[in-house]
């Protein structure tokens, strides 16, 4: 029998699909796994088992503080909240838990701010003068963006919100935005419109023809303080003396009094009157050379708002002019507010924005992009470029280099919209065609750089199952592959603040089975910690508490940097090892797993597909590894003689060969990490035999 010798030194594809199978010829074949389960890419090839998720809060009312005695009734936060980060400077960065309100359960909805992993303040829905009208209906669908030390909050149905951060650390609040003044839409009116006159204090506007009727109420729920563009002119609406007639003040002069016909006036484009009456709230937003962009709203979706430029609440698309007769009329500068709707085959509600060189203008059925040097009233353009579209979760696009990651309609797609030179135009080029069906039903997006010094990005996409789809990218060295982790329980929400990941688990109840109807606040840790909703502890004995979370459960042990046999947390947070430990975590292991592609031979022309071999060895080079399996095999990391058996593993670093048995069509090895201790494989070389037959006979 013939030995052949396969190496692979490089993993940078990730796990692949089963349509690649076939496919020994391609470099991604080379480069690729079948499997590749709670491992971390690495740019240089190589793999490395991931680090845990350490455990931040789990109590939402911060009641149940463990003190070794008192039995802890960990909820969790409510199982559809969403983390969202904000940056106030330098050092200064929060994570935010928005919590919704759930009338089921009859909670209010809650703010949760954490700094440096420790909860600073709660805002609580109607408390203090804060404002945050999120439900579980809607939490979904809630769009923000950050400058400076406040966060506009918006959704279609909900006047947009502004979250402060003031002078200290503790200094939140949460309330409307006052608008200086409110963009003006026309909502295709079946009412004509008369001016009585061009000028005054108290003109009456009067509708006829029509349904529309005035409501005698104050903004945002009535007329009564919007303002009407109609005849070259603005006027403020004082006053309602019928649903026919409103008493105005004229802002800017009108031209003339004739009546304006249904398309040819305009009224506030945000209130909270109703769709037949025209109104909704912005659906998305964002800053974009020094103005705030909104994009789309109830019932105008395909439209784009733009403040003044340097006046963020100020929507008017004119600019105050007084002539030396004293006559006051709006002009159109540069500086001015901006309005744009999306004129295109088909509907596009517009459900992202993304300020890059351009605005990106993400939709319901494709991908625009706003030009302008800058962007004026008299320059922008507005252009279709591709037509995959984004769906109305809250999957919010992410910044990659120069590239812009968003998940396609129908949550099994990963593209980046990227400029290309050749075609002077934006693509969508698809990061989940070599694994097709690796993305299922995805609900969140982060984006992490800088983690523990590999130089690389990672891209996070949490599945509708509750695993995490981890994407690693550096398109300067042709990084581009997948992974998968799991956990004990489910991932919820993602966030990175200060370039760590933060995630919203929703953990299995006592009985290993069931999950907790709540959800706790987890970090990706760089320590060489290897469990999942860890605690850790540098304090000496045996008997230890504060495992909050862990409650009632079985779990595993990290002492001194030996594994302990696995101990029960008991009510109270409380724990016993059977032997003294300096350093010390608890927590749920998880396996890492590779399996690399069937192992293909090319002799004479010919592959080894489907040929009968035999698999005699395996080689691995390894880098600081203290646990590792070939084929359920353990390969050994202690010398007779030369470690103490109480003493922890010293990370081994070189060549091991492990010798393998089992016939088949099939080769391929399995490598596995099932104890929480690290581990780094930098290549893989399989010695397998030949069986009589034409490839060794061509041999």
């Amino acid at each position: 029998m013939t030995i052949r010798r396969v190496t692979q030194t490089n993993f940078t594809q990730g796990q692949v699909g089963p349509y690649l199978f076939g496919r020994g010829d391609t470099p991604i074949y080379g480069a690729g796994l079948e499997t590749c389960e709670n491992w971390l890419i690495l740019p240089q090839g190589g793999l490395q088992k991931r680090k845990g998720f350490q455990f931040i809060s789990a109590d939402p009312d911060n009641t149940n503080t463990p003190d070794g005695s008192t039995p802890l009734t960990t909820t969790g936060f409510h199982a559809q909240s969403r983390l969202i980060p904000f940056k106030f400077s330098d050092g200064q960065e929060y994570v935010l838990i928005f919590e919704p309100a759930d009338s089921g359960l009859g909670t209010t909805a809650k703010i949760h701010i954490y700094y440096n992993d420790s909860r600073i303040k709660v805002l609580t829905n109607g408390v203090d003068g804060n404002v945050f009208p999120i439900t579980t209906s809607n939490i979904s669908q809630i769009r923000y963006a950050q400058a400076f030390d406040y966060m506009i909050l918006v959704h279609s149905d909900i006047r947009p919100m502004e979250l402060i951060r003031g002078a200290t650390n503790t200094d939140w609040t949460c309330t409307y935005i006052d608008f200086d003044h409110v963009p003006q839409a026309n909502f295709n009116f079946d009412a004509t419109l008369t001016p009585a006159s061009t000028s005054g204090n108290n003109t009456n506007f009067t509708l006829a023809g029509g349904t529309y009727r005035w409501v005698n109420s104050s903004y945002p729920n009535g007329h009564v303080g919007m303002r009407l563009l109609v005849n070259g002119g603005m006027a403020e609406i004082k006053s309602i003396s019928s649903d026919t007639v409103a008493v105005c003040e004229v802002i800017y002069d009108l031209v003339d009094t004739e009546t304006a016909q249904g398309h040819e006036w305009e009224i506030d484009a945000f209130s909270n009157l109703s769709t037949s009456l025209g109104g909704g709230w912005p659906r998305s937003v964002t800053f974009h050379q020094n103005r705030l962009i909104f994009g789309g709203s109830r019932d105008k979706p395909q439209t784009i708002f733009g403040s003044q430029s340097a006046d963020f609440f100020n929507f008017d698309n004119y600019t105050r002019v007084v002539d030396g007769s004293g006559n006051v009329t709006g002009e159109i500068t540069d500086d001015a507010g901006i309005q744009f709707t999306i004129a295109s085959d088909q509907l596009n509600i517009i459900r992202h924005l993304v300020s890059q060189q351009s605005l990106f203008v993400y939709t319901s059925d494709g991908e625009f992009d706003m030009s302008g040097e800058p962007v004026t009233p008299s320059n922008v353009l507005v252009r279709q470029q591709t037509r995959y579209g984004v769906d109305g979760n809250i999957m919010t696009p992410v910044v990659v280099d120069n590239e812009v990651l968003f998940v396609a309609k129908g949550g099994k797609q990963l593209r980046a919209f990227v400029y290309n030179f050749n075609t002077d135009a934006y693509s969508a080029k698809n990061y989940s065609l070599v694994h097709h069906d690796i993305i299922q039903d995805a609900t969140k997006l982060a984006y992490l750089t800088n983690y523990n010094n590999t130089n690389t990005n990672y891209v996070f996409v949490v599945n509708g199952d509750g695993d995490l789809c981890v994407l690693g990218v550096n398109t300067e060295f042709s990084v581009v592959g997948w992974m998968k982790w799991n956990t004990n329980g489910n991932f919820k929400d993602l966030c990175v603040v200060d370039d760590n990941l933060y995630a919203l688990t929703q953990r299995y109840d006592n009985d290993g089975s069931t999950l907790n109807t709540g959800v706790f606040l987890e970090k990706l840790t760089t320590e060489e910690i290897y469990l999942d909703s860890f605690h850790s502890t540098t304090a000496t004995g045996s008997s230890f508490t504060g495992a909050q979370g862990l409650e009632g459960q079985t779990v595993n042990v990290v002492a001194d940097g030996l594994i302990h046999p696995d101990v029960t947390v008991d009510a109270a947070g409380n724990f016993t090892l059977s032997r003294t430990s300096s350093s010390t975590q608890v927590g749920f292991n998880y396996t890492a797993t590779g399996k690399t592609l069937p192992l293909v031979l090319n002799i004479g022309g010919t592959t080894s597909l489907g040929e009968k071999v035999r698999k005699v060895f395996a080689e691995i080079q390894l880098y600081d590894t203290k646990a590792f399996k070939v084929d359920s095999i353990t390969v050994p990391f202690r010398n007779f003689g030369s470690t103490l058996l109480n003493q922890s593993i010293t990370g081994y670093t070189g060549q091991k060969r492990i010798r393998l048995s089992g016939y088949t069509t099939t080769p391929q090895v399995t490598f596995t990490n099932d104890a929480p201790l690290p581990s780094t494989l930098l290549s893989i070389t399989s010695e397998i035999k030949l069986s009589t037959g034409r490839l060794q006979e061509e041999g």
